[in-house]
């Protein structure tokens, strides 16, 4: 719920969740619990982009008549946050703020990654269109992602969590704030204030006030109890005939239900062999045919389409492709319908898992964001992406930074361009795969404008099982090379 602060004293009444609820108008000496805000910090991210997690330091006052935590957001654009609060180490409290991100900016999509067009196309012309390339250097050490105190004004916010510190305690609190994917955190700010009540009267003052409405409180629950004595309920017992009675019902009933299973296994079991005896007897029939046409050739129904001679002809084709299926079994024109399903059945489950609330859904936040180092861009107008953790197949996998290169910019040869051809490629020695559905990506050289950047390669996730990834590639224009971005290209 969207909330405007006119005063710090709104502010306060609003968390205070699990203190005093609303009270009857009461006179002004009237001994009451009153709040007061202890500490409140606005906080914003240090980048645009970001998924955390985020840290907020609060260590509790330790007041003896009720504290309170209240975490706070102002986002001027849609965010999804999830929020925890851990009390010396241990997490007491979370929440989530939020479901579709904009942060179009911020996150790989489909366009970006994948290429119109099919496989061994050609490159000029447009109906080969590549949008973009990863880039991964080589890992730095991992900080976490750093907040800076916010100096203006919060008028407007949405409450993310309340927590209600025992009385008389005082744990050191942590506020951590993450999410699963990168949130756009331009102009979002998160707000943390610790409110604590006290007595409006002095507090022995106080005391005695709580002492008197214990025992009026006392006194009531006795003259209740003396004017509604407990009444005794007898409940009557069964009878022989009517227990008797109920187990003969449910040992019929019990019957009846063996029957009905017997029946079904029976149907089952009929519907089992009179699928098997049909598809015996389809196989009978097939072999009889082929047994028949391989001795009569001549007999023009077992030709097919185009008489003998194409006949011929394509199982001569057919027996060239499946020798050469042979040796190359990464084709993925070589690959049977189920090979295909396999794959789809694996991209599916990948989706489900991402989607479904179940086990495989995160219970804490990212490892903290890799060191990346931006290399030089790939084109006039290409933006860069940076790197962010992703959740899939029950486990973080890292997705590095990429360069995103205009449709525009490759159409019009605006991609980078080198006084000549790049060195041999660099070996590379892929890590073991985060996941089963990664796909290596090689790393190519880059020309800064002085020299040849080489940019290491590194497993990426392909937006569709349909696709493979064709490399980056320098062709050669006249006087000059032109880089052409790898990206992700149909098959099928």
């Amino acid at each position: 719920m969207r909330r405007t602060m006119r005063s710090l004293s709104l502010l306060v009444v609003a968390a205070c969740g699990g203190s005093p609820g609303p009270r009857a108008p009461h006179a002004p000496d009237e001994p009451r619990l009153i709040p007061g805000v202890a500490q409140q910090t606005w906080y914003r991210a240090t980048t645009i982009c970001g998924q955390g997690p985020y840290e907020i330091e609060l260590p509790a006052t330790g007041s003896k008549y009720g504290e309170e935590v209240e975490v706070m957001v102002h986002a001027p654009h849609a965010v999804a946050l999830h929020a925890e609060l851990v009390a010396d180490g241990t997490p007491v409290q979370q929440t989530t703020y939020g479901q579709t991100p904009a942060n179009a900016r911020c996150v790989a999509d489909t366009k970006e990654r994948l290429a119109a067009g099919h496989a061994g196309g050609g490159f000029g012309g447009g109906t080969q269109v590549q949008t973009g390339t990863m880039v991964v250097p080589p890992p730095a050490a991992s900080t976490p992602p750093a907040l800076s105190i916010e100096t203006s004004n919060i008028v407007q916010y949405d409450e993310l969590l309340k927590f209600r510190v025992p009385d008389g305690a005082a744990p050191h609190l942590t506020i951590r704030i993450w999410s699963v994917e990168p949130n756009d955190l331009e102009g979002v700010f998160f707000g943390a204030a610790d409110v604590v009540w006290r007595p409006n009267v002095p507090e022995a003052q106080w005391e005695a006030h709580l002492r008197a409405a214990a025992e009026r409180e006392r006194a009531e629950a006795e003259a209740w109890a003396k004017a509604h004595p407990p009444q005794v309920v007898v409940v009557p017992q069964e009878t022989a005939e009517e227990r008797a009675r109920r187990e003969r019902d449910e040992q019929e009933r019990i019957r009846r239900e063996q029957e009905r299973l017997r029946l079904q296994h029976e149907r089952e079991l009929e519907d089992a062999r009179r699928r098997e005896l049909q598809a015996a007897l389809e196989l009978q029939r097939r072999e009889a045919r082929a047994k028949y046409c391989a001795a009569h050739g001549e007999d023009r129904d077992c030709w097919g389409a185009g008489g003998l001679r194409v006949h011929l002809d394509l199982e001569a084709h057919q027996r060239e492709a499946d020798a050469y299926c042979a040796a190359h079994k990464e084709d993925a024109r070589c690959w049977s319908a189920e090979d295909w399903s396999l794959r789809r059945t694996t991209w599916n489950k990948r989706l489900d898992a991402a989607a479904a609330a179940s086990t495989c859904q995160p219970t804490g936040a990212p490892p903290a964001p890799q060191g990346e180092t931006q290399p030089p861009a790939l084109s006039e107008h290409a933006t860069w992406r940076p790197g962010y953790w992703q959740w899939t197949e029950c486990t973080w996998v890292w997705l590095a930074g990429q360069w995103r290169v205009p449709d525009s910019d490759i159409a019009a040869n605006a991609t980078t361009k080198a006084p000549a051809a790049p060195p041999p490629p660099q070996a590379e020695t892929p890590t073991p795969p985060p996941v089963r559905t990664a796909v290596w990506i090689g790393g190519f050289w880059q020309w800064s404008g002085s020299t040849w950047v080489w940019i290491a390669g590194s497993w990426q996730l392909p937006p569709s099982p349909s696709v493979t990834w064709r490399p980056a590639e320098w062709q050669p224009r006249g006087v000059v090379h032109v880089l052409v971005p790898g990206g992700w290209i149909r098959v099928r």
